[in-house]
This record gives structure tokens, sequence and C-alpha cells, in this order.
């Protein structure tokens, strides 16, 4: 039988939420790893992906998958620090969560250390009380439920259940198993119920225009007060717009550029060194589009797997 001591190797306590939380047991593994690695006080850890991957068995490919999920989940943001001759220094991560959490769980320990010995009761004091029944068995008020952010058609809780429910039988029917198997079988109401709610829920959008972003782009570089290299944009504008949403992650580049870039740097970054910023950008937090966008891929999933039974 295993024994394990807390006291000499430590925990790590989680919320219980992500016990069922959307994500992959990869995904899982590797947030766990994160949070034990993560300053209490800050959220952050330094961890490379040679470190995680030794640790879990996986390759680098795997553990940066499962980061690039835990980012689209907003449960960890990432962010790629670069020294002062240019060049990658180390990869900061930032579990969204975890200083709350943290914080949480001291104030609760607190709370309960110096909860004061209740004094007991005389007979004589009993008899003083008016109503001492009725006053000891009124319901105490329940705190209001916290307010999750407002997303599209996220205020009709019917169509939250649903789509919690869809992305719990998918996740169920997915398992561990590699993409793009499942480890059980899909019934087809499953399928016939998810592409219904996509295709009702899911709005196109308009993408923008190459020149658009260009001139976005250019001003962002400008607004720094760096001339602009042509061959440079170019490159940087590919990779945008390859991206599903090119003025969302335009938005996030403008604010990373406006809080972190130095001063007085004044050239544009490298190829290399603008792809790396781009994946470090921290990702909105998971909402009802991020479950919707979950279930689409669910469907592609699926479908790779039929085309590949019958092919």
């Amino acid at each position: 039988m295993l024994r394990f001591n807390p006291v000499a190797t430590g925990y790590t306590a989680l919320p219980q939420e992500l016990m069922t939380f959307p994500m992959s047991d990869g995904a899982f593994r590797t947030l766990v790893l994160l949070c034990s690695h993560a300053s209490s006080e800050t959220g952050e850890c330094y961890p490379s992906q040679s470190q995680l991957a030794a640790m879990m068995g996986k390759s680098k490919g795997s553990v940066s998958a499962y980061v690039k999920e835990l980012r689209g989940l907003g449960l960890v943001q990432t962010e790629n620090q670069i020294c002062r001759h240019g060049g990658n220094y180390r990869l900061r991560y930032l579990v969204t969560f975890w200083r709350d959490w943290r914080a949480a769980l001291r104030q609760r320990r607190t709370a309960s250390a110096v909860q004061p010995v209740e004094r007991p009761v005389q007979l004589a004091e009993r008899h003083k009380e008016e109503n001492h029944i009725q006053v000891n068995h009124t319901p105490t008020a329940r705190p209001e439920p916290v307010s999750k952010p407002a997303t599209d058609r996220v205020g009709d809780k019917a169509v939250v259940v649903v789509v919690d429910d869809l992305v719990r039988r998918w996740q169920t029917a997915k398992g561990g198993a590699p993409f793009p198997s499942f480890e059980a079988e899909v019934p087809d109401e499953l399928v016939t119920e998810t592409r219904r709610l996509v295709q009702t829920m899911t709005v196109p959008q308009t993408p923008p225009a190459p020149s658009e972003i260009r001139i976005a782009l250019q001003k962002l570089w400008q607004d720094r007060g760096i001339k602009v290299e042509e061959p440079l944009l170019d490159g940087q504008l590919r990779l945008l717009i390859r991206d599903p949403d090119p003025r969302g992650l335009l938005q996030r580049l403008g604010a990373h550029l406006a809080a972190h870039w130095p001063r007085h740097w004044r050239r544009m970054s490298t190829p290399a060194q603008f792809e790396a910023m781009i994946a470090g950008l921290p990702t909105q937090p998971a909402d009802l589009g991020v479950k919707l966008r979950l279930l689409a891929s669910d469907l592609r999933r699926h479908a790779a797997l039929r085309l590949r039974e019958t092919g």
C-alpha cells in the first residue's frame, strides 16, 4: 500500500470545480504541475517545457499542446520573457486563479485558528432569554451567488445547462484517446444535438481585410516610436491573419506592447521574436463562446474519425 507524507513532500490543494472542468487529462495534469510550482503570492512560475515533459513522461510537443489548451480555457496565461540582447530568456506561466485561491485558503485557516471557544450557557441565563428556540432556529441569510461575466446568450440559464451537458458528454466519449479516436462510442443523438446547437448559436463574422489589419499593426509600432520595416511588417501580418480572431489578437498585442515593450528599443521584433510574443499573449477567459468552439472541434474530430473508417 502506498503511503505519502504531506509534511515531508508537501501537497497541492485545488478548487473542487476543476474536477469537472472540460479539459483533457493531459491538460489537467499540466495544470496540477504548474500549480505545484506557482507562487502563492503571484500565481507565477517558470518551469521549462523540458522539465514539465520529464515530470509527465510526455514529449515537449504534447506539453506545448496542453499549455495551449489551458490558455484557451483561461486557466493559464504565458509570456515570453526576452533578455536585453533580444533573445528569448524564459517562459513565464501565470495560473490565473491561483493567487486568489491561495488567499482564500489562508483566510479560511486563519478564521478557524482564531475562532473563540463558546462559553457554556448557565441555566440561569437560559431563563432570561426570550424566544430562545425561535432565535436559534432562524435560518441565516444565504449569500448571493457571484455573478459570472456576461457572454452572448449566457443569460439564458437553460442554454448554459445544455452546453455544459454536451461538453461533459463529449469529454466522456473522448477520454484520453489520441486524436481523432474516442474511448467510448459517440451516440448519433449527441452528434445531432451538438450540430444543431452550434449552427444555431454560432453567428458568422465578416473577417477583416488584410489591409485593415496591416494599417492597425503599422500604427502599433509607430505609436512606440519605431520605424516600420516593410518586410518584417509583411511577415507579422501573415501571422495575424491566420488567427481565427485577428481583431481580438491585435487588441491583445497592443495592450502587451503598451505594458511591456521597453522604451529604449527602436527595432521591430524579428519573425521568431514576434511569433513567440503572439504565442505568449494572454487569452480571454473561458465563456460560452469558448465552449461552443470546443463543441465544434469535437464535431470535426468525429467527422475525421468517420472519414478514416470509411476511407
